[in-house]
């Protein structure tokens, strides 16, 4: 027996749908879960403690535009972030001169933070952590490359 015609197409377009939301990657962190901002290229999986507990660290870079020999604007990333990550707890930092755009979950387990250029208006890259147990407040506040014990 012949199938009808809209069936096929509807088969059709249903596997091509499939095949291009895989080429497409999945829009948030697997380690997280939280959401990635479009146009980041994994990077690589880093594992640390950060203040005494156990860290991983998904690692994005920001597209260069080898064009316009520039990053994308850090101003651009922080509000998509921003509009993304409701509820989470926002710090903003500077260490050795880049900005440190940080966001914490209420419980402390998850975090992104967004890494600025040096003297530059520009964002170099995006980290997903993931902590167990979760950062408290006071660890959130006090964390810094030059205080890794969060004391």
């Amino acid at each position: 027996m012949r199938k009808p015609r809209f069936e096929i197409l509807l088969a059709a377009s249903i596997l091509i749908c499939g095949a291009l939301a895989s080429l497409a990657g999945d829009p948030n962190d697997t380690l997280t879960g939280l959401p990635v901002h479009p146009g980041l290229n994994f990077a690589e999986k880093l594992d640390s403690p950060i203040c005494g507990k156990k860290t991983q660290n998904n690692l994005y870079m920001a597209p260069f535009d080898f064009k316009l020999n520039t990053w994308p604007h850090l101003d651009d990333y922080l509000a998509w972030y921003k509009a993304k990550l409701i509820g989470f707890r926002y710090l903003h930092r500077s260490w050795d001169g880049r900005p440190q755009e940080m966001f914490y979950s209420g419980d402390g387990t998850k975090g992104v933070t967004l890494t600025g250029v040096t003297k530059s208006p520009s964002i170099y890259s995006v980290s997903y952590l993931s902590f167990s147990p979760g950062l408290t407040v006071r660890e959130m506040e006090s964390f810094s490359p030059t205080n890794l014990s969060c004391k």
